[in-house]
């Protein structure tokens, strides 16, 4: 993400630009994460939620948005097998 992009985000959630940033530095958000999509938005937003109201360390963090990832996958391979099963 260039810092544009970081500032976008940043505004669109209303949190600072200097917690984007450290994300990119920790390597939970990447070069990779352009153009910012939902999902990235969304990967900031927990992010933050998880620092902010819970006190959770970077490394936490990534660990969560990890399992959450996880969970996501998961649910749409379970939704595809209950599909199949009708």
């Amino acid at each position: 993400m260039n810092q544009s992009e970081i500032e976008q985000v940043a505004l669109r959630l209303s949190i600072p630009v200097k917690f984007v940033c450290e994300l990119c530095e920790a390597g939970i958000l990447g070069v990779e994460d352009v153009p910012v999509h939902e999902h990235v938005v969304e990967r900031v937003r927990v992010s933050w939620t998880l620092r902010e109201e819970l006190g959770v360390n970077l490394a936490g963090v990534q660990v969560a948005l990890h399992l959450l990832r996880i969970i996501d996958r998961d649910r749409r391979l379970l939704a595809k097998g209950a599909g199949r099963l009708d």
